[in-house]
Formats: C-alpha cells, sequence, structure tokens
C-alpha cells in the first residue's frame, strides 16, 4: 500500500493526520473501510521472493573453479574419444571423477543454501492471526490484524504487541520495549501529543509506537499511520530481501587461481607440443600417429593442471569447519562462512545483548543508610517473582525493577523483612518519576513510607544540607556521566495510621535521603578476553548501537576500543555526511550511537566498498539488512529474534562474543589448508610440466605414459591432498594480522616452496637414472615410480605453508598418515599387479626400497630451505 504519511508524522499535528487519512477520533467509517478492503490492501508483510532449485543450480555451476572443470570434463570426452579412433582402450575414470567433482561441489552449494530459504518466517509471524481491539464508527469492536487500515483507531495494554506503526492518541503510564527496532534496553515512555524537537532516531520519538514492539506497561490508544510494508520493520524486511550476491575472499582467489593455472597449463602444453613435433620432425618420425599422440600427451597435461579435486577438497574441509564451530556452540547456515570469516579484519558489533547481556544490573550503591535502601527495593517495587524455592527467585518486569531485585537478593542476609508487613502502594507515574510504598514495622509499632525514583524528584522532598545536596549530585552526575541510570531511595517514619490513599501529597516533605544506586547493562566477561584477541589479531571492532551514545561510549572505554584518536558520533552526525566524508573518517570511527537500521548499513557497505571484509553481529530486528549485507552475519541464539537468527549466517548458541573470535581462529586455519592443498597440488603440477619439458628439450622421449599421468593426476587430487583437509589450526594463528585480500592465495612463501620442491624433484629423477645408468627402455618404470613416492613423501612438507618446519607435529594427522599408508600399498600393488595396464616394467624388491630411501630426501631438502628461509629472514 502506497505510503500516506512521511517519517515527519511524529510531530505532524492529530488534526493533520486524521485529514490525511480521512479519519476522525471515531475512527474509520465503514464506507472508509470498505473502500480499502477493496483495494486489497493488508496489514501484512510481504513474502521473500523463493530462489528455485534451478536457479541455484545455475549459481552454483557460475563460479570460476566450476566453470574451469565443465571446460575440464570436455576434454577429457576429446581424450577418450582419441584413444578409441587410435583402437586403444579410452579411460573414462578420469571423467567420471571431474563430474563427481564438480556434481558434488554443486550439489553441497546448493543443499547448503537452500536452508537459509526461509530467511522471512520470523518477521511473517508479526502478522499472526491475532484479533485487535479497534474503534470504528464510534463503536468498539475486534478484528484480525491483517484488516487494520492506516487511520484506525487501536487500543494497547501490558503484554500486547504493537499491531502497527502509529500516533498515540491516549498514554497512561504506557511503556514499551523498542530494543528490537533501536537496540535501547531501557523501555521508552510514551507520551501524547506532537514532539517538541526534531526527534531523529526512532527511540527519541515518544508520541509513535511501531509495529512488533512490546507493551510492558500501561495502557493507551493509537491511530495507525502505517501498516504491513511501510512500518519501520516492513522498511527493514524489504531491505533485508535484497540479495547481494557477494563472493566470499576465497570465491574471488579461487577463481582468480583457476584462471592462472589453466593459461599456464594451455601455455606450457603448446611449448610441449611444438618441441614433439620439432623432435619427430628431427628424428623423421612426423606422422598422422605421433601427431595425434603429441595432441593427446598435450590434452592430458592440461587435464592434469586443472584443480578438479579442489572443490571437493572445499567442501570437505568447509563441512569438518562447520562441525568443529557447531562444538563451540556457532551453527553455521551458509557452509562458504566457515572460511570467509577467517578473512574478517572489521566487526561491526551491536551492544544490547551482544556485547552486554541486556539485562540491567546494580553495579554502585552510594548509602546513607543500607537497611533502609534494602526494605525500599523489596517493598518497594512492581516486578513479579516467577520462580520460587530453594533456588534464586527469576523476576520479571521493568528492567529497572528487577536490577534492584536482584541486587537486593544478594545482600538479602542483612535484613529481615518477614515481620514487616505492605500496607498500600503508589504506583509509578512519568509525571512524578517517584514510586512509593506504606510498610508497618510490628517490632515498634510505626510506619515507613518509602520512596524511590529520579534524584531530583527524591532531593525535593528529603530534609538535606545545600552542601551535602551538591556532594550528593556531583557523585550522581559522576555515575551519569558513564551513561547509568540512577535511582535514588528516601524514606519517612509515620508514628500513625492514615486513609493512605489520600495521604500521598502529605508524605512529600521532610523525607531522610537513603543512597543512590546506580544501574547498568553489564559487559560480558568473556568479551573482555575476546575484544583484547581481535586487537591482537589486527581485527577492528566498533560498536553501532541504537542505544544512546554516551551509554555506548562508556561500553567502548571498558573494552579498550577506544584510543586518541578515536571518533565518537551519533547516526545523526554520519547521516550528514557524504559517502566521501563518512569513508574517510570511517578507520577511525568506534561508536556510532542511536544507529537507525539504514545507518547500519550504510556503514557497513561503504567498508565493503573500501575493501573491507566485514563481520556484523547483532540480536534485534535492526540488525537484520546489516546481517544480511555483512560477509559475515553473526546473530545471537538466545537472546536474537528470529529474524536475526534467519538472516544471519552464523548463528551463536551461547550468545558469546568470545566464540566469534574461535569462528575466525577456525576460519583462519581453513584458509591454511586450502593453501596446503594448492601447495601440495601445484608442486606435483610444476614438477610434470618440468620433467616432461626437460625431456622434450634433451629429446630423451616421453617420460611418464598419459595412463601414468592419469594416475598421478587421481592421486594428488584425491585422498592424499584431501587428508591435508584435517590439519589442525596453528596454535598461534591469531597474532597475526587478517590476510591481505588483494594478494593471491598462492603467497611469496608458497611459490617458493612450489618451484625449489618441484625443481628438486625433476632433478632428482634426472640425477637418479643418471647416475644409477637407468636404460631409456626401463626410463619410464623409474620414473613412474620416483615421481610417485616423491609425490607420497612431499605430502609431509605441505603440512607448513611457511619457514616452520615440520618435524613438530610430523604425526599429528592420524588421517593424513593412514592414506600415506594406504597410497603406498596401492602403489606397490599396481607395481606387482597391474604393471602391463601402467606400461611398467618388472624390478626387484631392491630397486623399489632405493626408490623409496631416495624419495625420502625430499623431506630433508624442504626441511633445509625452510631453514634458510627462517635464517634470512631473521
Amino acid at each position: 500500500m502506497k505510503a500516506l504519511l512521511d517519517d515527519n508524522v511524529y510531530k505532524t499535528s492529530l488534526n493533520d493526520i486524521y485529514k490525511t487519512l480521512e479519519s476522525s477520533e471515531t475512527g474509520l467509517s465503514s464506507a472508509k473501510v470498505r473502500e480499502l478492503i477493496k483495494s486489497g490492501s493488508k496489514n501484512l508483510l510481504s513474502k521473500t521472493p523463493e530462489k528455485t532449485f534451478f536457479s541455484r543450480v545455475l549459481v552454483a555451476i557460475s563460479e570460476p573453479m566450476v566453470k574451469v572443470l565443465i571446460v575440464a570434463i570436455f576434454l577429457t570426452i576429446i581424450i577418450n574419444l582419441i584413444s578409441i579412433k587410435q583402437h586403444q582402450p579410452p579411460d573414462w575414470g578420469q571423467t567420471i571423477g571431474i563430474t563427481c567433482s564438480v556434481l558434488l561441489a554443486t550439489l553441497v552449494t546448493v543443499f547448503m543454501e537452500m536452508k537459509s530459504q526461509d530467511a522471512f518466517l520470523s518477521l511473517k509471524k508479526i502478522g499472526d492471526k491475532r484479533d485487535i481491539k479497534v474503534m470504528r464508527d464510534g463503536v468498539i469492536c475486534e478484528i484480525p490484524i491483517e484488516q487494520i487500515f492506516p487511520g484506525d483507531i487501536v487500543f494497547i495494554t501490558t503484554g500486547d504487541k504493537v499491531p502497527a506503526d502509529g500516533r498515540i492518541i491516549e498514554s497512561n503510564d504506557l511503556e514499551i520495549d523498542e530494543a528490537l527496532l533501536t537496540g535501547e534496553s531501557q523501555a521508552s515512555k510514551k507520551i501524547q501529543g506532537s514532539s517538541v524537537k526534531d526527534a531523529y532516531s526512532l527511540g527519541e520519538r515518544t508520541n509513535m509506537v511501531y509495529s512488533g514492539t512490546f507493551v510492558i506497561s500501561g495502557h493507551g490508544k493509537i491511530l495507525v499511520t502505517a501498516i504491513g510494508d511501510n512500518t519501520e520493520i516492513g522498511k527493514i524486511s524489504l531491505s533485508v530481501q535484497v540479495d547481494y550476491n557477494t563472493l566470499t575472499p576465497l570465491q574471488k582467489e579461487l577463481g582468480t587461481l583457476g584462471k592462472q593455472i589453466a593459461i599456464v597449463g594451455i601455455g606450457i602444453a603448446i611449448i610441449v607440443f611444438c618441441l614433439k613435433i620439432f623432435n619427430y620432425y628431427i628424428d623423421d618420425q612426423l606422422n598422422v600417429k605421433n601427431i595425434a599422440e603429441a595432441i593427446t600427451i598435450c590434452i592430458i597435461l592440461i587435464v592434469s593442471t586443472i584443480p578438479e579435486g579442489l572443490p571437493t577438497m572445499v567442501a570437505a574441509t568447509l563441512a569438518l569447519g562447520a562441525i568443529r564451530l557447531s562444538k563451540e556452540n556457532a551453527l553455521v547456515k551458509k557452509l562458504a562462512v566457515c572460511e570467509s570469516v577467517g578473512a574478517i579484519d572489521v566487526i561491526c558489533s551491536d551492544k544490547t545483548g551482544t556485547l552486554t547481556e541486556n539485562k540491567m544490573d546494580v553495579i554502585k550503591i552510594e548509602n546513607q543508610n543500607e537497611n533502609m535502601i534494602l526494605k525500599n527495593i523489596f517493598f518497594n517495587n512492581s516486578s513479579s517473582v516467577t520462580k520460587c524455592g530453594d533456588t534464586k527467585p527469576k523476576f520479571i518486569g521493568n528492567p529497572t525493577e528487577v536490577a534492584l531485585l536482584n541486587y537486593y537478593y544478594k545482600q538479602k542476609e542483612k535484613i529481615d523483612p518477614t515481620q514487616d508487613k505492605l500496607i498500600f502502594q503508589y504506583p509509578f507515574n512519568s509525571t512524578k518519576k517517584t514510586m512509593g510504598t506504606i510498610i508497618f514495622l510490628p517490632s515498634s509499632n510505626v510506619y515507613i513510607f518509602f520512596i524511590k525514583g529520579a534524584p531530583e524528584k527524591i532531593f525535593e522532598i528529603c530534609k538535606i544540607s545545600s552542601i551535602e545536596k551538591s556532594n550528593f549530585i556531583q557523585a550522581i552526575e559522576a555515575e551519569q556521566a558513564l551513561g547509568r541510570r540512577i535511582i535514588a531511595f528516601a524514606h519517612k517514619i509515620l508514628p500513625k495510621e492514615e486513609n493512605w490513599k489520600d495521604y500521598e501529597n502529605n508524605l512529600l516533605t521532610d523525607c531522610i535521603y537513603d543512597g543512590f544506586t546506580s544501574i547498568s547493562d553489564p559487559i560480558r566477561k568473556e568479551v573482555f578476553t575476546a575484544i583484547n584477541l581481535c586487537q591482537k589479531a589486527g581485527i577492528d571492532v566498533k560498536i553501532l548501537t541504537g542505544d544512546n551514545t554516551l551509554t555506548a561510549t562508556t561500553i567502548a572505554h571498558e573494552l579498550g576500543l577506544i584510543t586518541p584518536n578515536s571518533l565518537i558520533l551519533d547516526a545523526k552526525t554520519v547521516d550528514s555526511m557524504s559517502d566521501y566524508e563518512l569513508r574517510g573518517k570511517l578507520k577511525n570511527i568506534s561508536v556510532i550511537g542511536r544507529s537507525n537500521p539504514l545507518t547500519k548499513l550504510r556503514v557497513v557497505n561503504i567498508l565493503m566498498d573500501m575493501g573491507k571484509s566485514v563481520a556484523v553481529t547483532g540480536d534485534g530486528i535492526n540488525d537484520a539488512p546489516s546481517l544480511k549485507r555483512a560477509e559475515v552475519g553473526i546473530a545471537m541464539g538466545i537472546t536474537g529474534t528470529e529474524v536475526s537468527k534467519e538472516t544471519a549466517d552464523i548463528v551463536l548458541l551461547n550468545d558469546s562474543f568470545a566464540t566469534i573470535v574461535k569462528a575466525i581462529e577456525s576460519g583462519r586455519g581453513l584458509y591454511e589448508n586450502f593453501q596446503k592443498f594448492i601447495q601440495f597440488q601445484q608442486i606435483v603440477n610444476v614438477a610434470a610440466l618440468f620433467l616432461i619439458l626437460m625431456f622434450e628439450l634433451l629429446d630423451w622421449g616421453t617420460p611418464l605414459k598419459p595412463i601414468q599421468i592419469l594416475w598421478i593426476n587421481i592421486m594428488m587430487d584425491g585422498p592424499l591432498a584431501i587428508s591435508l583437509s584435517f590439519e589442525k589450526t596453528r596454535k598461534y594463528i591469531m597474532n597475526e594480522l587478517p590476510r591481505d585480500k588483494s594478494k593471491s592465495i598462492i603467497t611469496i612463501d608458497l611459490w617458493i616452496n612450489i618451484f625449489t620442491s618441484a625443481t628438486f624433484m625433476v632433478l632428482s629423477m634426472i640425477f637418479f637414472v643418471r647416475v644409477f645408468h637407468i636404460t631409456k627402455e626401463m626410463t619410464p618404470t623409474y620414473i613412474f615410480n620416483l615421481f610417485i613416492f616423491l609425490v607420497i613423501f612431499n605430502v609431509y612438507n605441505c603440512k607448513s605453508v611457511g619457514k616452520e618446519s615440520v618435524l613438530k607435529g610430523f604425526f599429528n594427522n592420524q588421517v593424513l598418515n593412514t592414506v600415506f599408508l594406504i597410497i603406498i600399498g596401492i602403489q606397490i600393488l599396481i607395481s606387482l599387479f597391474l604393471k602391463n595396464f601402467f606400461s611398467l616394467k618388472p624390478l626387484p624388491t631392491t630397486e623399489y626400497l632405493k626408490i623409496i630411501l631416495f624419495s625420502f630426501l625430499i623431506i630433508v631438502f624442504s626441511e633445509f630451505i625452510k631453514f634458510l628461509k627462517r635464517i634470512f629472514s631473521n
């Protein structure tokens, strides 16, 4: 439905609103209701369009690496067709293997993403089947919630969920919990009439109520101004429906890597083809058969360079990562996030319920008479007890009252109120800003009037000197400067019983001041360590909260997030900046208070445009757009709303910020495992290409047969390589800065490892053949076995991607150890029973032992290179 009013409705006169909505003080007329029903308008949120299975498959196969594999499938088909034409047995294993790899990678992606397609089911539940009390034509009636229209007059009372956005017509001590929209932990007291100031944030619009929020006390009457998608929650719902199709850093890097590998493989294959044709020409052997063989070998070389096992390895590694994170109370909804969380360099965190416990707590008490304060708290409250007995009672009600009662419970042994009797209560209201209670003390036969409330109101009724008052105010202002809520206490002794109902005004003089309590929403204990680890890991933490800026700044100071260069702003200031200006200041912004959903979303957008990997944490509906937009959205599983949990990529089942750090650590470890896999794979690729190129340059013939190259390729991309995904995360990985997303997944250290190891493999094979005088006829057999065992031993070198020695923890990957032994067994069986299939000549057992011992030298060589790198790096 088209919006009838703009965002300034909170400062528009009621008469103008009535006129615009064609309503009145008696509500909508029957004729107007019929017109609105006919228009098809409903108080419902738009349904999120669901992706079809086919569309998800198309997105999955559009990834660059998968495209390369699809090309590889067609190349293997060409190889087999050539083999059939030459009357040789085709090898469809490679084609089937690559096809299975593509299918596995695609299906894992599709089925994992299908789990998040109901992200807005919880938002739709706000439009549930409830009947709402409204006034139409001056008659009060109940109607289904979806049939509410702008202009309806709706009645709300304690416990109700507000059914639509509206302007308050009447308010009787009305308090609304708006934390889901604003992030404010304290309930908002509502008034009627136009706001006298420019209330920028929703939390400041005290004459408005919003759909999806809850009435926690009082009752009132509202004029509906927006329904469905036009409500504040509806706007958030629509913004979350945007599909950004953002690739993770790993997806981008693997796509680039796949293209680079394909280009290099094709280039070297063309060089090898030209050399073979040249050698055939020189040897006068240039014929159709040899040309076909040259083409076959070159196509096999191209296919062998393509890392068809990479998607399978990535899927296996991410699945393991998801399992590990689930044990750390982090539920991963999108598999790729297991790794991308490791690239995070900025965390935009909500405050309430994320950094704090989302519950008020008494953190300080300044008392003149502690016993009187404790009795005041015990008797003078409006909360209810929901659990009693030997265990600690659980209270419900106003968060401030709950905080005071929890404080009393900790101190209750200091007083014994069991003999005292509650006589009468004067309830709290927003005008008095106080609450009073009369109790009777049988032991002394006197009555005591307890009163608590805003400090300025308490000071007005107490006998107190100006000097004392000045000192008390100074202490209170110091607490208020820290963003804390202050409740002051006083009492008065009364000698006889009175008509208490009409006696309140007589009590508000000559009271005795007892002190005050300072109440705050405490920081979660584990957050301090987690923030410290983030700072060590080079991760910038920014607080974006709907709470007031002063409170958020206090939290930031306590967590050590404020530096001399830090900027602390509110949303109004941020929104007044241009994108260029905000971009220049974002690096130093530590806190943004009074943040609304669009402010958070804008900040996340700009950070991501700056090349940052952004994680957003939150628990409220107001966090949903930025959770959706961020590279990694992290919702609280306990205090979080269903909307935030469904929209996020990761749900923290224990609401612990520390779990985020564990997820980042795990993600970094997964990325290193990908590097280990690629390092292992590329050493084999480079060695195979160099070996064939070297033999062609020296005109020694072809060192490896096509079937042998295919077997090496299968082993390289198979269990031996995938077992590297089971490597454990390095102990001090969180002491390093986030990786540079602009750089390739193959670092300089990796390239050094790849080229030095590949060169050693090629030279050692040539050395072996020449020193032991291997004949030309036996050379392919020795080369094949040497290559295989060099690859098998080299997998242990690839347990490290830098200059660290692998000798420490050499055997700590049990999966790798098992696969290592199995592959050796398979290779021995091939040499014994499949000689003809692999074009091998028989070798004595002593020769196999010689090959195995010689191949072990690759570990010695790799450790020597890493030792040199450690020396020169120091």
